[in-house]
């Protein structure tokens, strides 16, 4: 189980794939930071709201799939 940086110990990070894409992404349960590969650190994330948004998508939970957590 690998832990969120941002979120002391409360956050797990999860494995996901955004639907109907190939986009493959690590999301935290707790505040939806996410990470475009398995470096999870401070410096390397992305906000999940405007990832989402650029990808023309709405910023929810329902549009990931294949969730695991790692």
């Amino acid at each position: 189980m690998i832990y969120c940086p941002f979120c002391d110990g409360q956050g797990v990070i999860y494995k996901a794939r955004i639907e109907n894409s190939e986009v493959h992404i690590y999301i935290c349960d707790e505040c939806d930071t996410v990470w475009k590969d398995e470096k999870i650190s401070k410096d390397s994330s992305l906000n999940f709201e405007d990832m989402m948004r650029d990808l023309r998508l709405q910023p929810l939970w329902s549009e990931l799939i294949e969730v695991e957590e790692l």
